[in-house]
């Protein structure tokens, strides 16, 4: 299976994860790119956009902002072809207290918008770099990773 890790970060949390992950597994790993990384603007123009179409397996990986997914990772979610046959990992990144004052309503978005172009959802996992489990949900997540790499 040829997987692919797509993420979008602003401050390096979210790329770290990615970067544990791929460190443990053959995923390739590319960054979506916009003109510019203020998250207050509302249509961000995307300067590199991964190419998908290779991949049967993608994670798609972004940081919550202002309690929704960033406008660079929507955007790029929006313009992507047809996902019809691929699995699709998420997870997200924030510093809210509670998954519910954000991260649960970004993932709701990204799984949406990934359903929407026909891709199959199979895990979601929320990382509140508050916390200090944080270090245990990113290792059960490179786990599960290693794991299947395994099989």
């Amino acid at each position: 299976m040829k997987s692919l890790i797509v993420i979008y970060s602003k401050t390096g949390n979210t790329l770290s994860v990615a970067q544990k992950i791929k460190k443990v597994t053959d995923f390739d790993l590319e960054e979506v790119k916009a003109q510019s990384d203020d998250p207050n603007i509302a249509k961000p123009e995307l300067i590199y956009k991964p190419n998908v179409k290779p991949y049967n397996h993608l994670v798609f990986a972004s940081p919550v902002h202002g309690f929704s997914l960033s406008r660079i990772m929507h955007a790029y979610l929006k313009q992507l072809p047809d996902l019809t046959g691929k699995t699709v990992d998420l997870f997200i990144t924030h510093y809210f207290p509670y998954a519910w004052l954000g991260g649960n309503h970004t993932l709701k978005q990204m799984k949406s918008l990934v359903e929407d172009k026909g891709g199959r959802v199979m895990s979601m996992t929320s990382i509140n770099w508050k916390t200090k489990k944080r270090k245990d949900v990113i290792m059960k997540m490179i786990e599960n990773y290693k794991a299947e790499a395994k099989i």
